[in-house]
């Protein structure tokens, strides 16, 4: 294990980048994760606040439903 280049956590790396910040840069970058499914539009939210909630889930910052 090594530490990632981007949230500075001790897991197994890809390229220098964790799993959880590789799915982050596609979430933000093309709205889908990192199996290609789009991230849903959560109901009262707009598309890119369902994204950063998705986001804040893939980091534990949000309770998951």
């Amino acid at each position: 294990m090594a530490q990632c280049k981007c949230c500075n956590r001790d897991l197994d790396l890809r390229f220098g980048f964790c799993f959880d910040c590789a799915e982050t840069e596609s979430v933000l970058e093309e709205g889908v994760d990192m199996y290609d499914k789009e991230i849903p539009k959560q109901e009262g939210m707009s598309t890119s606040m369902s994204k950063v909630q998705h986001i804040l889930k893939i980091y534990n910052l949000v309770l998951r439903r």
